[in-house]
């Protein structure tokens, strides 16, 4: 298997950047978008060398379904920008969110948001998106989230056939659809079903945590990796059998938080008898 996350480093350096990734037992890592063509190919050539993937590069809260034409049109043309770098730099994929009538910043919650109407746009857009840029080797995906397409992976699933394009797959991030204490309580079983629907198109997966802070109004809230009740046992095991080996990502911590996260996975995985590829350059 993969890990990857970040590094917290201002760094510009491609190979330095690469040994940052190598002293945490990284063999993936987050694909930043870069203007200049020459440091896009000096990044990719030091990554490449050192067998680190390129997991995903991000065109997160990119609204293709701003109720401004204006604005939503530019927004598509965003993410054909960064899909067509994606492809440059060989990303695995180039993650995006499902459109939202919300239009008030990033991406957020609307009554109308799952509404037929805009899962058509959504399904009509994205072939648009691929059929424009037509890569062969990065995968246009969703990231799961509660408040906009998809939030289960039954939808996911149906929008992957109705999309009907090869270069259109999955990326999972179990804890942003964990809605309820039910998932919550059962999230191993969630996430076998999420595995079970999906795994096969799978390309790359987030790595966090969340717990149910208030049992009186059943609230669920984020946490980082191994702080929290999502059952990594699960998790990891589903990822390990997949034999096109998507990257685990680790998001949403901070520095001091890091370490802590690095020995609650690895632990986990030798717990279980899985690998994480270049696990042994891991320093500390």
């Amino acid at each position: 298997m993969r890990l990857g996350g970040p590094v917290f480093s201002n760094v510009r350096d491609p190979r330095e950047l690469v040994r940052l990734h190598q002293r945490l037992g990284f063999s993936a890592a987050y694909c930043p978008f870069i203007a200049d063509r020459a440091e896009r190919e000096e990044f990719t050539a030091a990554f490449r060398e050192a067998d680190i993937v390129l997991a995903e590069l991000g065109a997160f809260c990119i609204n293709i379904s701003d109720p401004e034409p204006e604005a939503r049109e530019r927004n598509i043309l965003r993410i054909i920008d960064r899909l067509h770098q994606a492809e440059e730099m060989g990303a695995l994929c180039c993650v995006m969110h499902g459109g939202s009538y919300n239009n008030s910043g990033c991406v957020k919650a609307h009554k109308d948001n799952f509404s037929d109407r805009n899962v058509e746009h959504n399904v009509r857009t994205i072939q648009r998106i691929v059929d424009t840029v037509q890569p062969k080797r990065t995968k246009l995906v969703l990231e799961t989230e509660s408040y906009c397409l998809p939030d289960s992976p039954e939808l996911y699933l149906r929008m992957i056939r109705w999309i009907d394009r090869p270069a259109f797959a999955a990326h999972l991030d179990p804890v942003n659809i964990t809605l309820s204490p039910r998932r919550f309580y059962d999230s191993g079983d969630f996430i076998r079903d999420c595995f079970a629907k999906l795994g096969r198109y799978i390309v790359s997966c987030h790595a966090k945590d969340t717990n149910l802070v208030d049992h009186a109004t059943s609230q669920l809230t984020e946490t980082y990796l191994g702080n929290g009740g999502l059952d990594y046992d699960a998790y990891l095991t589903e990822l390990g059998r997949l034999p096109q080996e998507p990257p685990l990502m680790i998001e949403h911590l901070s520095r001091e938080q890091l370490p802590s996260a690095l020995e609650y996975v690895f632990g986990k995985a030798d717990a279980l008898g899985l690998r994480f590829r270049h696990a042994d350059r891991r320093e500390g």
